[in-house]
């Protein structure tokens, strides 16, 4: 980033720099109520001074309460930014509100100056510049990533101390204005390093995050790639292996039954040949969209590829599966379905076999389920 787009306080036109910019105003904001205590607490002090030195009793209220009013304003406009989180326009008229405000009581802080009474006495001065250079440094230093604000606080501060001693023309207030423009200059400078690096990081931290959310949904997909049938997005031969052994194990242990069901689709190659592989992953899809409809969503589903697809039922008794569910599945598999204007003709063989009666293992299980499917596809 260069330093126009670190300086700059408008929504940026790059969209490599946009990320950046709401993570530097959005901290920005959250630091306000914080930075607004201490300004209060170093208003209340700055009174403090003023009154010891004999300074005007209403004036000095005015001054502090005038800041306390001002800083109110400011924790209203940061806790509504940090609930509402308002998108670019609106969001840079807050920060020009929140920068505006903010030097408003760095003009309050210098006009105390004027309030100490004639003739000025040193020692007051002193502790005032001691007030003024610490505000500065917390400012500079806690709103590093908006550098704009920080050096405009810091004029705001300065402007109507420095007016005020060049007024008065002597040789202690020549002596404090270079000393204050000294101390500027240092702070700002090293202000803009920690700045540079500060933006620099968050630049890294954002590069960083976008790599890890990159990362997982490459993860993830993988993950969907290796368990998942990539055409229907049931569960893939080995997702189904791994899922009915642990349902089988569980059966077992609670000696509760399972119903294995073995599905093909009788006519899936005719309507394949006739309409092209596009129509036939079609089918397949809707099949597997309305064998999912007649289960519950703790049961599984695979493909085992091309047309037959398994289902492991949990705690199903053997009248259940026999009766209605598979009555169902058939029923449902069996309408026409609709694609690309043409009606085609599904029909479907279901086999079954149940944990404990048909077998002890997912091997026996399936082997006896798909003999059964295959003895009914033969008289259908």
């Amino acid at each position: 980033m260069t330093y126009t787009d670190i300086l700059s306080l408008y929504y940026p036109t790059s969209p490599e720099n946009e990320q950046n910019y709401l993570e530097r105003v959005h901290r920005f904001f959250s630091y306000s109520i914080s930075n607004m205590l201490v300004l209060v607490f170093g208003a209340f002090v700055i009174s403090v001074v003023l009154s010891y030195y004999g300074s005007n009793t209403r004036d000095t209220y005015v001054l502090f309460f005038a800041t306390v009013l001002v800083a109110m304003v400011v924790m209203f406009i940061s806790k509504h930014v940090d609930k509402h989180k308002p998108e670019r326009q609106a969001l840079v008229r807050f920060l020009i509100y929140r920068v505006v405000l903010g030097c408003l009581i760095g003009l309050l802080y210098g006009v105390a100056i004027f309030l100490l009474p004639k003739p000025v006495e040193e020692a007051a001065v002193l502790f005032l510049l001691c007030i003024y250079l610490s505000v500065i440094g917390v400012a500079i230093f806690q709103y590093s990533m908006i550098p704009a604000y920080y050096m405009m606080f810091v004029l705001s501060v300065l402007m109507p101390v420095m007016l005020y001693f060049i007024m008065i023309n002597s040789t202690f207030g020549n002596l404090v204005i270079f000393f204050l423009v000294s101390c500027s200059s240092v702070f700002i400078s090293k202000g803009l390093k920690v700045s540079k690096k500060d933006i620099r990081s968050i630049t890294v931290n954002l590069r960083l995050k976008a790599e890890v959310a990159e990362h997982v949904i490459t993860r993830e997909k993988l993950k969907e790639m290796a368990l998942f049938d990539s055409l229907t997005k049931v569960a893939n031969r080995h997702l189904f292996e791994d899922s009915a052994e642990d349902s089988l194990e569980r059966a077992k242990a609670n000696k509760q039954s399972i119903a294995l069901l073995y599905i093909d689709l009788n006519n899936f190659k005719t309507i394949n040949d006739s309409f092209g592989h596009e129509v036939g992953d079609q089918v397949l899809i809707e099949a597997a969209n309305r064998i999912q409809q007649k289960i519950r969503h703790s049961d599984l589903v695979a493909r085992f590829g091309g047309d037959e697809f398994v289902v492991v039922l949990e705690n199903y008794s053997l009248d259940v599966v026999k009766v209605d569910l598979i009555d169902s599945i058939r029923a449902t598999l069996n309408e026409d379905i609709e694609i690309e204007g043409k009606r085609l003709e599904l029909r479907a063989s279901v086999g079954v076999a149940m944990f404990p009666k048909d077998g002890n293992s997912l091997r026996d299980l399936l082997h006896n389920a798909d003999s059964r499917m295959y003895n009914q596809k033969k008289v259908h």
